[in-house]
């Protein structure tokens, strides 16, 4: 099956770099998102990322729990992330965590594309649904 939609980005709460040396930069950020279309949802996101300010390369890892509904399921799971960056390009793969899914949306499997346009960003959801 697959969904889609948007999500907002309501907050974005970097903390001070814990380890800044040899020019890289790594860091915790706090986000918290709200999903519209056919999720509606709210999200807790925990990053941790590595930056390269002389040359803007990147990466970054993160879970995010979601809470909401699925295609008129509620419940919650969690997200994995996993992303670089570089002048030649980027990659970002996000999974669902196996056996995170909770009520309705207990045995969820699945992937997530994120796209960004400007200050617009939609997702698309490939999952299965025991």
């Amino acid at each position: 099956m697959r969904a889609s939609g948007t999500f907002t980005v309501d907050a974005w709460e970097p903390e001070t770099p814990y380890d800044q040396r040899d020019g890289v930069d790594l860091g915790h950020t706090t986000l918290r998102k709200t999903f519209a279309g056919d999720m509606t949802a709210t999200s807790e996101v925990h990053m941790t990322s590595v930056v390269v300010p002389a040359t803007q390369s990147a990466a970054y890892v993160a879970i995010e729990r979601v809470e909401g509904t699925l295609a008129g399921r509620g419940g919650s799971f969690v997200l994995q992330h996993s992303a670089t960056a570089d002048s030649s390009g980027q990659s970002l793969v996000v999974t669902v965590v196996p056996d995170t899914g909770t009520g309705e949306l207990t045995g969820l499997t699945g992937s997530l594309l994120i796209t960004k346009d400007g200050d617009q960003h939609t997702w698309s959801l490939d999952y299965t649904l025991d």
